[in-house]
C-alpha cells in the first residue's frame, strides 16, 4: 500500500509505523498529547494516536528521518513528557509504502551519522562509573538501543566476548579429599600414633579415649569446612533465573545467564534484579539493597547523574544484581553482568580468600613439634647411653618407651580439643552457635571487634522518638515495634494534645504499612519507617482501624527520591482532606500556613528559621526526621499541590539494643577495641557512636576517603579509627586486612551478603542467625541466634575462659612430664637402672593426664575474666612466667622421685620397693599439681574431686590388692612409708 502527495509532488512515497504505547491505551488525553508533540518531529506528514487500541501511527519521508530515530523521539516523549506508566512493549508494525523506492542512498548517510562507537575508541569502558555517565553515551558506549534493545547478532557477540551472566566457582573439594587432609595435620597423626602405642602396650581404655577424641575432632572439622564452602552456593542462589528484556523491538522473557551488557531489561514490584543496570525510566521505584549495603531502608530510585565520587550506597541510578524491587517499576540497561557486578566481586572476593589456621592451632602445631623432637632427641640419647653401658638390646627399647611415654605430652591436643568442645556446649546455651572448634579461643584473644551497626549494635526496628509540634515537644518512650510505651511531655503546655492527635492521624493516614503479632514477635509489611508511625499511633491509644476505615483513599503521590515526599487524598464523608508527609525543606515548600494554639496561621520566615533549627537538633540525636502538613481541600476543586498547613515533625530511630553500652563499656576495659561499620552517613554514624559509648577521640573515616587511601596509609592509622561510614563490600574487607596487618586479632561481624567477605577474612567472623543471609552464615566461624552484641561479649569472655584453661592443662601436663623425664633420666645416668616399669609409665599417664587432666577442662569460668587484657596472637602458647612454673614444679617433682628411689635403694630396701615408691610418688605429686594448676581458685572444681578420689582408691588397689599389685610388680607400703610419700608432695609445692 502506498500513500501519495499533491500532484506537484507524486513521485515522493512515504512510510508509516505504528507504536504500541500502554499509557495512550483509553487515555484521550496522553493519546491527545502525544500526538501533538509527535507533529512535531521533522519529517513526520502524518500522525494519529488511538486511544481504543493504544497505536499511534506515524507516516514519514523516509529520505528525512529513518524508524530509529522516529522510535528515540516518541520515546523521549513518552518518558520526559508524559506522566504515563511504563511502556511494558514496543511493537513495531512496519508496513513500507513502497519498499523498492526507498532512498537507499539516504538511508545509509542516516546509518553512517549515527554509526555506534566502539568499545575500543571510547574514553568509557565497561568498568567505568556508570551512574555518572550521561545515559546517551551509555547507550553508545554499550552499543545498544534504548527502543529496540540489542539484535541476535549484538548478544552473540556479547555473549562471547563477556560470557554467561553467572557468577564462577572454582572446584569443589569433595568431603574425602577434606577429611584426609585434615588426617595429614601433626597433632593428629601424633594422637593417632599414642593411640597406637597404648593400644600395643594393652592400654585398651586410653587408646579408646584418644582415638574416638581424634575421630571426633576430624569429622567435625572436615564437616565444618565442607559446609564453609556453601558460602559460594548461597550466593549463587540469590541470583534470577529469569529476566524481561527487549530484543528486536519485542520485550521478551529470557534465561538472566543470557544476558549481556547493553540489554534492556524490564523490573516491576516483587522481583529481583538479574544484572546491574543504569535506570533510563523510573516510575515510583524503590528497592530494598540491605544484601549489599547491609541497611534496611528501602532506597528510592531515580533517573539523576551522580557524583564520580558517589558511594555505592547513594547510586540512586543503578539498580544491582540480586536486590529486590520492593514497588513500582522501571526499565534499565545492563551496564555488568557475572563477576563485573557487585554481587559478583563479592564472589570473586570470597573464592580467593584463603581459610588461615586459628591462632591456637598455630601455637600448639609449633608446641608439639618442637617437643617432640626435642623428646625424640633425648630418647636416642638415653637409649644410646644405655646401650653403651652394657644394657640389652630389649632393656634399652624398653627404656627408651619409658622415657618417649613420659617425655611426649601425646594428650595436649586431646585436651585442648576437649576444651573448646565444652565451651561450645556453654556458649551454645548463651545464643552463639560455632561451627568451627579453634574459634572460641581465637575470640579470647581478639583485641578489635568490626561491628555492623544495624541488628547488632542497634534493633534493626525504626522507633519514634520525639515529636516536635506547636511550641509542644513530646519525647516517645518504648522500642521497636512493640506498642508498649508512652508519650510524655518534655516541654510546651499540656491542654494542646488536640495538635498532637492530629499529627499522629497524619502519620496513620500517609501510610502503607501494617503491623501485625506472630509467634510473639511484632512483624511489619512494608516500609519501616511507616511501620514506626503506626506502631506511635498505639501508644497514644490512638484506634487506627477506624480512623482507616473512616477516610477513603481517593488518590495517592508516592514518595520518590526526586520529589521527597508522600501525598494522600482521603475522603471522611463530610470533607477531603490532603496529609503530606516527607523532609522539611520539600514539605515546607509546600505549606503557606503553620498549625499553632488549635487555629491556623500564616507562617512566617521566622518559623521556618525555628522548624530547621529543630530538625538540625533532631538530627545531632542520630534521629531520622520527616514533616507533616494537612490541607482541607474542596470537593468540586481537588488541588493538592500547594496551600498546606504545616503540622510538625517527627523524629525517630534505630535504637540501640538493650544493654549494649555497658557491653562496649566491658570491651573497652577488656582491651577490645569495638569499630562500628556502618551504611549510614558520616553524622548519622557519629551521633550513634557517641550515643552507644563507641566514639570517643577516635576518627571518623567515610567510604570516599577509605577509597582514596592506599593500604600502607591505611595500616598506619587503622587503630585510631573508630567508626567507619558508607562502606562497600569491597572496603569492609580492606579494613579487616588493614586491621590483621596492624597486628590484631579481628572479629567481624554481619548478616549481609555485603558482610561476607570481611567475614571470610578475619581471624573470627561472626553471622546474625535471626537476620542474617545464608551467605554470611555459611561463611561464618560463630553464628549468633539472638543476633545481639552482648552474646558476642559473653562469648569473648567464654573464649578467653578456654586460653586459661589451655594454658592450665599444659602447664599440668608439661611439669608431670618434665618430673617423668628427669627422675628416669638421673636414674638412667646414676644407678643406671630404669625408675620405672613401661607399664607404670603408661599408668602414670593415664591417671595424670587422662582422668587428672580432664578435670582441668570443667573448671567453671572466672567472674573477672573481661579483666585483663586479650592474649596475643605473637605470645607463644608456653611463655616466660608458665615456663618458670612448669621448670620449677617439674624439677622439684624430679629430683624428689629420684631422691625417694635413690634413698630407698641406699637403705636397702629393694629395686621392687624403690620403684614403688617413686611411682606412687609421681601419681600423688600430680594429684597436688592438678589442684595448684586450677584457673579459678574461688570456686569448687567437684570434677577434680571426684577424680582424685578415684586416682587414690586406684592406686591403693595397685598397692594392696594383690593380683593388681603382682600386675603392676609394686609392693605394699606401710604408715611409715605413706608418711615420707605426703612429705615429699608437700615439697613439691615449693
Amino acid at each position: 500500500m502506498s500513500l501519495m502527495c499533491s500532484a506537484t509532488d507524486s513521485d515522493v512515497t512515504y512510510k508509516r509505523i505504528r507504536v504500541y504505547i500502554q499509557s495512550i491505551y483509553k487515555n484521550l488525553e496522553n493519546a491527545l498529547e502525544l500526538e501533538r508533540l509527535s507533529s512535531r518531529i521533522t519529517g513526520v506528514k502524518y500522525c494519529k494516536a488511538n486511544p481504543i487500541t493504544g497505536r499511534l501511527l506515524i507516516v514519514y519521508d523516509d529520505e528525512i528521518t529513518d524508524e530509529r530515530l522516529m522510535k528515540r523521539e516518541i520515546y523521549k516523549f513518552v518518558s520526559q513528557k508524559i506522566n504515563s506508566n511504563m511502556i511494558k512493549d514496543i511493537q513495531i508494525e512496519n508496513s513500507s509504502m513502497n519498499q523498492k523506492n526507498v532512498k537507499a542512498q539516504n538511508i545509509e548517510k542516516i546509518k553512517n551519522k549515527r554509526r555506534p562507537i566502539s568499545i575500543s575508541n571510547n574514553n568509557v569502558s565497561y568498568g567505568s562509573a556508570y551512574h555518572s555517565i550521561k545515559i546517551c553515551d551509555i547507550e553508545k558506549n554499550l552499543n545498544t538501543d534504548f527502543i529496540t534493545g540489542l539484535s541476535k547478532t549484538q548478544v552473540d557477540k556479547k555473549l562471547n566476548e563477556f560470557g554467561l551472566n553467572v557468577i564462577s566457582e572454582g572446584k569443589r573439594k569433595s568431603i574425602i579429599a577434606i577429611f584426609f587432609k585434615n588426617l595429614n595435620i601433626f597433632s593428629t597423626k601424633l594422637l593417632v600414633g599414642a593411640g597406637v602405642v597404648s593400644l600395643i602396650f594393652g592400654q585398651f581404655a586410653d587408646a579408646a579415649a584418644i582415638l574416638s577424641i581424634t575421630a571426633i575432632e576430624t569429622i567435625l572439622s572436615t564437616v565444618q569446612q565442607y559446609k564453609a564452602e556453601k558460602s559460594l552456593y548461597s550466593l549463587k542462589e540469590m541470583i534470577v533465573k529469569s529476566a524481561t528484556v527487549i530484543r528486536n523491538g519485542k520485550q521478551q522473557i529470557i534465561d538472566a545467564k543470557c544476558l549481556v551488557p547493553g540489554d534492556i531489561i524490564i523490573v516491576e514490584s516483587g522481583q529481583k534484579v538479574p544484572a546491574d543496570a543504569r535506570l533510563i525510566e523510573c516510575y515510583e521505584l524503590k528497592t530494598s539493597e540491605s544484601t549489599l549495603t547491609g541497611e534496611s531502608t528501602p532506597v528510592c530510585k531515580d533517573l539523576e547523574i551522580c557524583d564520580k565520587n558517589t558511594e555505592l550506597a547513594n547510586r540512586y541510578n543503578i539498580i544491582y544484581m540480586g536486590t529486590n524491587i520492593l514497588y513500582g517499576r522501571g526499565k534499565a540497561v545492563v551496564i555488568n553482568t557475572g563477576i563485573n557486578t557487585e554481587i559478583g566481586k563479592i564472589a570473586y572476593m570470597l573464592q580467593n580468600i584463603n581459610n588461615q589456621s586459628a591462632p591456637i592451632e598455630k601455637k600448639i602445631r609449633k608446641f608439639t613439634n618442637k617437643i617432640t623432637k626435642m623428646s625424640f632427641a633425648l630418647c636416642i640419647g638415653i637409649s644410646a647411653l644405655g646401650f653403651f653401658r652394657g644394657a640389652s638390646l630389649a632393656q634399652v627399647f624398653i627404656l627408651g618407651i619409658s622415657f618417649a611415654m613420659g617425655a611426649i605430652p601425646e594428650s595436649l591436643p586431646a585436651v585442648v580439643t576437649a576444651i573448646m568442645a565444652f565451651s561450645v556446649q556453654r556458649m551454645t546455651a548463651k545464643n552463639a552457635i560455632v561451627r568451627k572448634l579453634p574459634a572460641v579461643e581465637t575470640l579470647g584473644s581478639a583485641n578489635v571487634i568490626c561491628c555492623d551497626k544495624t541488628g547488632t549494635l542497634t534493633m534493626n526496628e525504626m522507633t519514634v522518638k520525639e515529636i516536635y509540634i506547636d511550641n509542644n515537644l513530646y519525647e516517645v518512650t518504648g522500642s521497636g515495634y512493640n506498642s508498649k510505651g508512652d508519650i510524655i511531655l518534655k516541654s510546651g503546655e499540656v491542654h494542646k494534645k488536640e495538635c498532637l492527635d492530629k499529627i499522629i492521624k497524619a502519620g496513620v493516614l500517609c501510610n502503607n504499612s501494617n503491623i501485625s503479632k506472630c509467634d510473639g514477635r511484632w512483624q511489619i509489611h512494608g516500609d519501616p519507617t511507616e511501620a514506626a508511625l503506626l506502631t506511635v499511633a498505639y501508644k497514644n491509644n490512638t484506634n487506627v482501624d477506624d480512623i482507616i476505615n473512616e477516610h477513603e483513599r481517593i488518590k495517592e503521590i508516592p514518595f520518590d527520591s526526586s520529589t521527597r515526599y508522600m501525598t494522600v487524598l482521603v475522603d471522611n464523608k463530610e470533607e477531603v482532606e490532603s496529609y503530606c508527609k516527607g523532609s522539611l525543606s520539600k514539605v515546607l515548600d509546600k505549606c503557606t500556613r503553620i498549625y499553632e494554639n488549635g487555629e491556623e496561621r500564616l507562617i512566617t520566615s521566622a518559623d521556618k528559621e525555628n522548624l530547621h533549627y529543630k530538625c538540625e537538633e533532631m538530627g545531632r540525636k542520630a534521629l531520622r526526621v520527616l514533616a507533616f502538613a494537612y490541607k482541607r481541600a474542596c470537593k468540586d476543586n481537588i488541588s493538592i499541590d500547594n496551600n498546606f498547613v504545616f503540622l510538625g515533625l517527627v523524629g525517630m530511630e534505630d535504637p540501640p539494643r538493650e544493654g549494649v553500652q555497658d557491653c562496649i563499656k566491658r570491651c573497652i576495659c577488656a582491651g577490645v577495641k569495638v569499630v562500628m561499620i556502618t551504611g549510614d552517613n558520616k553524622t548519622t554514624a557519629s551521633a550513634i557512636g557517641r550515643k552507644i559509648g563507641l566514639l570517643n577521640d577516635g576518627m571518623i573515616l567515610c567510604g570516599n576517603e577509605l577509597e582514596e587511601m592506599s593500604d600502607d596509609d591505611l595500616t598506619a592509622i587503622i587503630n585510631k579509627i573508630e567508626v567507619f561510614a558508607r562502606t562497600s563490600p569491597e572496603q569492609k574487607y580492606k579494613i579487616v586486612k588493614a586491621f590483621k596487618r596492624a597486628g590484631n586479632v579481628v572479629a567481624m561481624t554481619g548478616d549481609g551478603v555485603n558482610d561476607a567477605p570481611a567475614i571470610k577474612e578475619a581471624d573470627i567472623g561472626i553471622a546474625m542467625g535471626g537476620n542474617g543471609s545464608d551467605v554470611a552464615r555459611d561463611t561464618a566461624d560463630i553464628i549468633l541466634t539472638d543476633d545481639n552484641f552482648a552474646t558476642i561479649v559473653a562469648a569473648i569472655e567464654e573464649g578467653r575462659n578456654v586460653n586459661l584453661k589451655i594454658k592450665s592443662c599444659v602447664r599440668y601436663l608439661l611439669s608431670g612430664s618434665l618430673s617423668e623425664v628427669l627422675s628416669i633420666l638421673l636414674a638412667c645416668i646414676i644407678t643406671k637402672m630404669p625408675l620405672l616399669l613401661s607399664l607404670q609409665v603408661l599408668w602414670v599417664n593415664a591417671v595424670a593426664e587422662t582422668i587428672l587432666g580432664s578435670s582441668l577442662t570443667l573448671e567453671k569460668p572466672s567472674k573477672n575474666m573481661m579483666n585483663y587484657l586479650p592474649v596475643s596472637k605473637e605470645k607463644s602458647l608456653v611463655d616466660i612466667e608458665l615456663k618458670k612454673k612448669i621448670i620449677r614444679r617439674g624439677v622439684v617433682t624430679g629430683m624428689l622421685t629420684f631422691g625417694i628411689f635413690q634413698g630407698s635403694l641406699m637403705m636397702g630396701y629393694g629395686l621392687k620397693k624403690a620403684r614403688t615408691l617413686a611411682f606412687t610418688n609421681l601419681i600423688l605429686s600430680q594429684i597436688v599439681n592438678v589442684y595448684d594448676c586450677k584457673s579459678n581458685k574461688k570456686c569448687k572444681n567437684r570434677y577434680m574431686n571426684a577424680a582424685s578420689v578415684v586416682c587414690l582408691i586406684m592406686q591403693g588397689g595397685i598397692l594392696y590388692f594383690s593380683p593388681i599389685r603382682s600386675f603392676f610388680k609394686t609392693t605394699r607400703l606401710n604408715i611409715l612409708d605413706l608418711l615420707i610419700l605426703s612429705g615429699t608432695t608437700t615439697l613439691s609445692k615449693i
